[in-house]
């Protein structure tokens, strides 16, 4: 059986600063270990550990999270995503054959506490990557580094621990996105027809053959956002590039583009960027959101 692999504590510059002003997402500490024994267990409940948020993932056999609402058995590619302390329990699954061999990441700060709550709020505490997942390797990449006491400074590792929770949310969303038809299609139609300056989402609706408040609800089930902010942010996004690429009057842009003229034109892409038209082109270093 494998050695199980410890977890360091973060090099000099990299470690958990939670009360920092810093915009940043903080490393509190990250492993890579094998266990063959049910005694690898914790009731979360009880961790005298400072606040932090656990991502654990799955590489081989079968670990298990159980809360009073039921026990989940963590297959290969799944995870668990919670905050320490917190009542919850993981661990080895009891009754499981092979070693238990799992990745885990923790994060700490204002920062992190956001994210976990938007990744639980739309995905759950249990998060199913798949066994070919990246997220593996971005958590491994990260661990090994934890673990020889090779990480980058604060702002590097905070960047790669973004990296991390937007490709989790890209993960997730496109298996929700495979597993949801009619939200697949609906992304689909706005990707060809956002152009159209009468294509709503009534006429979304209708092209799938469901109510507007049905295709909202799935639709924002499956993608994270309503499908009328969704049209509304493939719009800005032509429009951007349209500004970047042509010098065209504001009109003819916002009208090649789905909208209805320039002035609701430009108070929407201000809104979405921050940035008026003008300001975007003249700005060269500015980037859609």
């Amino acid at each position: 059986m494998p050695s199980a692999r410890r977890t360091r504590p973060p090099a000099h510059g990299s470690t958990s600063k939670s009360g920092s002003d810093e915009p940043l997402l903080w490393l509190r500490g990250a492993g890579h270990e094998t266990r063959g024994s049910p005694d690898y267990q914790f009731d979360c409940r009880k961790r005298a550990d400072s606040p932090h948020f656990n991502l654990q993932l799955t590489l081989a056999g079968q670990g298990f999270y159980r809360t009073s609402q039921g026990t989940s058995a963590l297959e290969p590619g799944m995870a668990y995503f919670d905050r320490i302390p917190g009542p919850f329990e993981y661990g080895f699954l009891p009754g499981a054959r092979r070693p238990y061999e799992h990745v885990f990441v923790s994060l700490a700060g204002p920062v992190a506490r956001r994210w976990h709550g938007r990744v639980v709020r739309q995905f759950g505490n249990v998060l199913n990557f798949g066994r070919q997942s990246p997220v593996a390797a971005l958590m491994l990449a990260i661990a090994h580094s934890a673990e020889s006491g090779t990480l980058p400074d604060r702002y590097l590792l905070s960047g790669q621990l973004y990296q991390l929770l937007m490709t989790v949310f890209s993960t997730l969303r496109v298996s929700r996105l495979n597993t949801t038809p009619r939200a697949t299609r609906a992304v689909e139609l706005i990707t060809t027809h956002a152009r159209e300056a009468l294509f709503n989402i009534e006429a979304l609706a209708e092209r799938l053959d469901c109510s507007r408040e049905y295709l909202t609800r799935q639709f924002t089930s499956a993608v994270g956002v309503s499908p009328s902010d969704y049209l509304t942010q493939h719009r800005v996004r032509l429009a951007a590039t349209e500004l970047r690429t042509t010098s065209d009057k504001l009109d003819a842009v916002a009208r090649r583009c789905g909208f209805s003229g320039a002035n609701y034109f430009c108070r929407v892409f201000k809104q979405r960027t921050g940035a008026t038209p003008a300001e975007f082109r003249k700005r060269v270093w500015l980037v859609m959101p």
